[in-house]
């Protein structure tokens, strides 16, 4: 009784706190699906069914389906019904959140869409035989979200949506929480760098093969459309560009850059915070202005 009063407390306080207030980490860390992270907000997504072990000195609660503890493993039997659910862990009256999406499933070449929602085709073949190029065998409901959803302290779920079929409902896309720990440990270290920034602009998130190929894309192992990668700037003063970094008086590649400058020192440093993927830099283009490709791919990439 007292351990569940402790939870509703401690709840009580996370939603009735001003977001800004509240820390971007905790005191602790969960790990999970090959991550750690003492991030107070991360998202991930399963199958349905689907079984997840967590290892956490903390103690932990589940919004729905089974939750026990074995050994040193919390195990959450996933409900099979897609949707949205929630694992809270409490450990020195913190708390540390974990959305969890039970995927909508999709099965790769037989479907081209969900609920009129186009996909397209994912590549059969494994890439370098990573299993994290295997084709996706769900989506995440965009219904499920909120669209305003944090996925994480700094970063939302609308920030990810593919830029396809704009209004379309419903809506289909996937993040990967790896990325989520890559781009808060660069805003992170951005802000320290005195590049203040409450987030970044994710021009370019979750793609869709079918919109990959629609702007002219012919690669089928873009991380993108996995959910792994975000091309992104910094736009404090909130003119839609990315803001002059290094000071120069104008907006190119070279604030880009900057950025990227910063990630790399990142990536030296390496760590549960930093892990390994792909970096690189673009310009001014008709439609948009410089950016910053982050990625957690698995093995370290550069251009």
């Amino acid at each position: 009784m007292k351990v569940q009063l402790l939870f509703l407390c401690l709840l009580l306080t996370v939603f009735s706190t001003p977001l800004l207030a509240q820390s971007k980490r905790v005191d602790f860390t969960i790990a999970f699906q090959g991550l750690e992270t003492d991030l107070r907000i991360i998202t991930s997504a399963v199958a349905p069914g689907e079984v997840l072990r967590i290892r956490t000195l903390a103690q932990a609660r589940a919004s729905h389906g089974d939750l026990r503890r074995d050994g040193g493993h919390w195990v959450w039997h996933a409900p099979v019904e897609p949707g949205r659910y929630q694992l809270l862990f409490v450990h020195n009256e913190q708390v540390q959140t974990l959305n969890l999406f039970v995927l909508t499933p999709f099965s790769n070449g037989s479907q081209d869409e969900l609920n009129g929602y186009r996909i397209g085709r994912y590549a059969s073949e494994l890439f370098r035989g990573l299993s994290s190029y295997s084709a996706p065998t769900g989506f995440i409901d965009l219904a499920h979200g909120p669209a305003d959803l944090q996925i994480s302290p700094s970063f939302t779920l609308e920030q990810f949506i593919c830029k396809q079929q704009p209004g379309h409902d419903p809506t289909y896309l996937l993040i990967r929480p790896a990325l989520l720990i890559k781009l808060e440990t660069l805003l992170e270290a951005a802000n320290a760098r005195g590049w203040q920034a409450s987030t970044f602009h994710v021009m370019s998130g979750f793609r869709t093969p079918h919109y990959n190929r629609s702007i002219g894309n012919i690669t089928r192992t873009s991380r993108h459309l996995y959910g792994g990668a975000a091309d992104i700037w910094i736009d404090n003063d909130g003119d839609g560009d990315m803001d002059d970094l290094n000071g120069d008086g104008r907006i190119d590649r070279n604030d880009a850059r900057a950025l990227a400058r910063l990630a790399e020192q990142l990536a030296r440093q390496g760590g549960r915070n930093w892990p390994s993927g792909g970096l690189g830099t673009y310009g001014s283009t008709p439609y948009h202005g410089p950016n910053v490709h982050i990625d957690a791919r698995g093995y370290r990439a550069r251009w």
